[in-house]
């Protein structure tokens, strides 16, 4: 769909936004699940952006920042900001372009039909935007003042959106114009399913190199270690499939050789694996491409040791925003426990969680 911002004081904008929704009707935070994709044409050429909510978690990535938020972990930013009518809604409702949404429009027909600030009438079978349509037209008044202007266009068929025109401060010097014109893909497939996972696919780079939050980390204990397929130092391919057992209780350790405490990293989780009562493995995973600057960190494995390199896609795939992570992996395959940076207690911490490991299993 074209989206226009036509503003009497500022340049105009126009947006290509691309829409896709799904009812939720058992959801009290939103009416529906949404995948919002927008690109903006700018002079250094074109920006882009997206949004995204399902199930009590919403994601919002514009510039170089990927922002997410999961309201199991903190429901403060899914609710309104204020008691008044005019609250700031949360921010699965706030997103930019939500309103375009068709739920959500639905949502504001019962406002404008239910609100005394607004006067409205509908009209079968009739033009708008040089298409035929059903349309309904209302106006917001509060004071004796016109706040806002509003025109809806409907498929007289499927009541779908086609057309919609709002105007904000009709008259006076900082007016704005909004108009929606929409379009729909000829084969009318169903909205897909909105996940973290698919997300991930459509969106590697982004997730690889903008997210901030460690929630997907955390939340890894109890999921099954996600499926990987990356190249040792020697030039080899080390792969595993979603639900792939291991042998022994097995250590996944995503590092970074630059980091400051990518050495001692090492040095404590061998001295742990090295004290356990039972054979356990290592899966040294870095996220440097460069086998020479990984070879200084780690010369040589030890016995039940892999070292793996390119390994930011699975960082990403676990969630992972900032370096060292160890994931401890019980022999069924799912993760047991994670353990985020470094601490000089790191070799006490790793003898007891994968102790708890193999007892677990």
């Amino acid at each position: 769909m074209k989206y226009q911002v036509l503003m009497s004081l500022q340049a105009d904008v126009s947006y290509t936004v691309k829409l896709n929704s799904m009812n939720a009707p058992g959801d009290s935070l939103a009416p529906c699940d949404y995948l919002i994709n927008w690109t903006l044409a700018t002079p250094d050429g074109e920006s882009t952006g997206f949004s995204a909510y399902y199930d009590g978690n919403a994601y919002n990535f514009r510039g170089d920042r990927l922002l997410e938020y999961h309201y199991e972990w903190d429901s403060i930013p899914f609710r309104p900001r204020g008691r008044s009518a005019a609250a700031l809604p949360g921010v699965q409702r706030s997103a930019q372009f939500t309103t375009l949404l068709p739920q959500f429009i639905a949502e504001e027909l019962q406002t404008i039909v239910t609100s005394p600030d607004y006067t409205y009438s509908f009209h079968t079978d009739t033009v708008v935007a040089d298409r035929r349509c059903n349309a309904l037209e209302a106006v917001m008044t509060m004071g004796g003042e016109v706040y806002k202007e509003i025109t809806y266009a409907f498929d007289p068929v499927t009541s779908m959106p086609l057309y919609s025109e709002i105007e904000n401060n009709p008259g006076a010097l900082a007016e704005q114009t909004l108009i929606s014109d929409y379009s729909y893909a000829a084969d009318k497939a169903p909205c897909a399913e909105i996940s973290e996972e698919g997300l991930r696919e459509m969106y590697p780079e982004i997730f690889e190199k903008y997210r901030e939050s460690n929630y997907a980390i955390e939340n890894l204990p109890q999921q099954r270690l996600p499926a990987f397929s990356l190249p040792t130092t020697t030039g080899e391919r080390y792969s595993r499939l979603l639900g792939d057992k291991f042998r022994t209780p097995t250590i996944i350790v995503l590092i970074d050789p630059a980091s400051t405490f990518a050495r001692a990293t090492v040095n404590d989780i061998r001295k742990g694996v090295e004290a356990l009562p039972y054979n356990a493995d290592v899966i040294w995973a870095f996220v440097s491409n460069n086998a020479d600057t990984i070879d200084e960190i780690i010369p040589q494995p030890l016995m039940g040791e892999h070292i793996l390199m390119s390994a930011k896609s699975l960082a990403r795939d676990c969630g992972v925003s900032s370096y060292p992570v160890s994931i401890i992996v019980g022999t069924d395959g799912v993760v047991n426990d994670v353990i985020l940076g470094y601490n000089n207690d790191l070799t006490s911490v790793v003898i007891q969680k994968m102790a708890l490991a193999a007892k677990s299993r």
